[in-house]
């Protein structure tokens, strides 16, 4: 009994000291890696389970890119992705990464908010916006790492 009364009486001071930094200006700011991509959609696999979209396009400093998302369903409107990209840079140089993230649908249009993790090392957040009716969807690529 003692040892809880000890543990309660830790956990309940340990609390104040954890949840600091929520002073104003200590906010989370992000900073656009390149401009904003407009890919083209080239493939869409719907499935049960997953459905699987694959696009192309221009991205800034990663060249010209092919994608594929993996969209799993943890309702009919959203869920979980996964996919891989390659971005070609020149004759020499390919660009590669995975990423992890969710999305949702909003009518018909699918948003996805994704970490992407890229083989040199760097570290992207992607907020990205797929128009079904048009068949596009611009990437916006945040510099995380």
């Amino acid at each position: 009994m003692k040892n809880i009364l000890l543990g309660m009486a830790i956990l309940a001071f340990s609390s104040p000291v954890f949840s600091g930094h929520h002073e104003a200006g200590d906010s989370l700011t992000l900073k656009k890696r390149q401009a904003d991509a407009v890919m083209t959609i080239t493939n869409v696999n719907i499935g049960d389970e997953t459905s699987t979209i694959s696009a192309t396009g221009k991205m800034g400093e990663y060249g010209n890119v092919y994608v594929t998302y993996n969209l799993t369903y943890a309702t009919r409107t959203s869920g979980f992705v996964s996919g891989n990209g390659r971005g070609a840079l020149d004759a020499d140089n390919v660009a590669a990464g995975s990423f992890r993230g969710i999305w949702n649908r909003e009518g018909s249009t699918i948003k996805i908010r994704q970490i992407v993790q890229i083989n040199d090392g760097s570290q992207n957040f992607d907020v990205i916006d797929i128009d079904m009716l048009k068949d596009t969807f611009v990437i916006k690529a945040y510099t995380l790492k």
